[in-house]
């Protein structure tokens, strides 16, 4: 165990700094983690002060996790002020897009394929009139 209360609080802060970082970077526990980890907790021989460093890298790792989601509620709520402004030029894009890209329906009929005001209908084919109409 070190013997000097500086040490023994500079292993605390160490332990935790590491446990922080782990929670708010989402660093695998494996590899440098645990060399460090093991490293930090052998520098002591009391069971029970290794369970309190344990305590704190698990806090530590708590409390960097928990840092992390507000900064990208935080980070989140900005880019939406952001975004807001260029919802509307986007809506107009994607409506113009749309008409754009719109397909005919299956049975009306293209607007250059219907009857021009030189070709009329037989009057024939429009059945029997009573009355001289002539918007029949």
């Amino acid at each position: 165990m070190p013997e000097k209360s500086e040490d023994v609080q500079d292993l605390i802060k160490r332990v935790y700094a590491l446990g922080y970082e782990v929670g708010y970077h989402h660093h695998s526990e494996i590899g440098w983690v645990s060399n460090i980890y093991n490293d930090l907790i052998n520098q002591v021989d009391d069971i029970s002060f290794r369970d309190l460093l344990r305590r704190y890298y698990n806090e530590g790792k708590e409390d960097g996790d928990k840092r992390r989601k507000h900064d990208m509620q935080e980070h989140s709520a900005e880019k939406i002020e952001k975004i807001k402004d260029s919802v509307s030029f986007d809506r107009e894009i994607s409506e113009i897009a749309n008409t754009l890209l719109q397909q005919p329906q299956m049975l009306v009929m293209p607007k250059h394929i219907l009857l021009t005001t030189l070709l009329n209908q037989p009057e024939i084919l429009r059945g029997f009139r009573l009355f001289d109409d002539p918007g029949l």
